[in-house]
């Protein structure tokens, strides 16, 4: 998906009025951020995060270091005004919309929570992607919901808000499921994809090109009206990979039974000694997990010097121990209920 260099024209809402901040702001570029399908913009690496939580882990720098200035201002024209605040916890509000009507916009909303003063405090952190004009707008949270104006946001930001008050719903009732994915710290992401049927995300380590890595970290979401089950799915690789490197199909093994949270989770070991037309052979381990909504596909996948099927195995040794180290904390959470047990979310 091509990446797009976006001016950033930063508005806030005080006192329920949109206005432009004190004098003209000049344009920031955002290198890096997307206008890509609902959810999938591409998480920044950890040395790059401005505050905790969603925003921190999904948003540049640079979006998060202006939504910090806003909040700054707006604090300071409190009475009184307060000039010491912390980032205590970012969310995605609500899921994004994309309108894709010409120009193609992209519509995000978060709520972040500041302890400001000795206070808690709640802001609507608004994107608005749009190529060469994008903005973000901050407003407190209780500014918006006053109705006098509420009837003045704009249709965008009015629906989210909608959106996120179903969000706090289901997530009151238990609802919400994300894929709580800690990737390698090493890792950066390369092409992600997706449309109304699903979406992927590939990763690969710092310095590594897409095309020609060593080591590759792949995330599949299939709606579940296209995908029976886990191990259908896996047979089914199993079977492909089969057919592509000579190979009788491996097992699929069941790593969890379901529970509350998600379905089944199964697992599986995929070796191909030489990729056909290549002097390579690519080894992975696969995880899928049915959730309520999608189908997860979680895949770690090494390449090594072709070779005979056991010499090629036994110089997996360290790869594989990785590779299972990756998988063993993923699983299907509620970042509301239990942040412990849902420490790096994706969104849905």
């Amino acid at each position: 998906m091509m990446l797009q260099r976006l001016g950033l024209v930063l508005l806030a809402f005080s006192g329920g009025v949109a206005a432009q901040t004190g004098r003209p702001l000049p344009e920031h570029p955002l290198p890096g951020e997307q206008i890509p399908p609902a959810g999938q913009i591409a998480p920044v690496p950890a040395d790059a995060r401005v505050v905790p939580g969603f925003a921190g882990a999904w948003r540049k720098a640079e979006g998060q270091k202006l939504a910090l200035e806003q909040i700054q201002r707006l604090e300071g024209l409190r009475t009184p005004a307060c000039t010491q605040f912390k980032v205590r916890d970012t969310v995605q509000a609500a899921p994004d919309l994309i309108d894709t009507q010409a120009p193609r916009i992209h519509h995000a909303l978060e709520r972040w929570t500041v302890e400001a003063c000795g206070a808690f405090r709640a802001y609507d952190v608004w994107y608005r992607f749009q190529p060469g004009s994008s903005r973000l707008a901050v407003s407190p949270s209780e500014e918006a919901d006053k109705p006098e104006v509420e009837k003045t946001l704009d249709p965008a930001y009015r629906r989210l808000r909608e959106l996120a008050v179903r969000r706090q719903a289901e997530e009151a009732r238990g609802q919400v499921r994300w894929l709580s994915l800690p990737l390698p710290a090493d890792t950066l992401p390369a092409a992600s994809q997706g449309d109304a049927q699903g979406w992927s995300m590939d990763f690969v380590p710092v310095g590594e090109d897409y095309k020609e890595w060593t080591q590759l970290v792949s995330v599949q979401a299939i709606a579940r009206r296209l995908a029976p089950s886990a191990q259908a799915w896996l047979s089914n690789m199993q079977a492909t990979r089969a057919r592509l490197c000579g190979q009788k199909p491996g097992p699929v093994e069941e790593i969890a039974q379901g529970d509350g949270d998600q379905g089944p989770t199964l697992e599986t070991y995929l070796v191909c000694p030489r990729v056909p037309d290549t002097n390579f052979a690519q080894l992975g381990l696969v995880r899928v997990i049915e959730g309520p909504e999608f189908l997860y596909v979680i895949q770690r996948s090494w390449r090594l010097p072709s070779g005979e099927r056991a010499q090629v195995e036994a110089a997996s040794a360290a790869p594989l121990d990785a590779a299972r180290a990756f998988l063993k904390p993923i699983r299907l959470c509620n970042p509301t209920h239990d942040t412990r047990a849902c420490p790096a979310p994706l969104p849905r």
